[in-house]
């Protein structure tokens, strides 16, 4: 598949960076109920609310990764500076 991406800069304070991850998390956990509901006959196919547990879980990642790189702090350090 082709997605089509966006790239979102972000100036986040630490309590909006944990309500960010909270709702993400909470977002890709709603999938997973879903998910199991499926499995029980309910709504979609559960490969597709599997596969949009992945989609969260990879964004969820991404933000992780970003956090603990330092490159979110990074960014907010420079624009305190400018």
């Amino acid at each position: 598949m082709n997605y089509r991406r966006k790239d979102i800069h972000l100036s986040l304070t630490n309590d909006q960076l944990d309500d960010l991850i909270s709702a993400l998390e909470a977002h890709r956990d709603g999938f997973r109920k879903l998910a199991a509901d499926a499995k029980l006959g309910f709504g979609l196919d559960a490969s597709y609310w599997g596969g949009r547990v992945a989609d969260v879980q990879n964004l969820l990642d991404t933000v992780h990764r970003q956090a603990e790189s330092g490159s979110i702090e990074s960014h907010t350090a420079e624009r305190e500076d400018s």
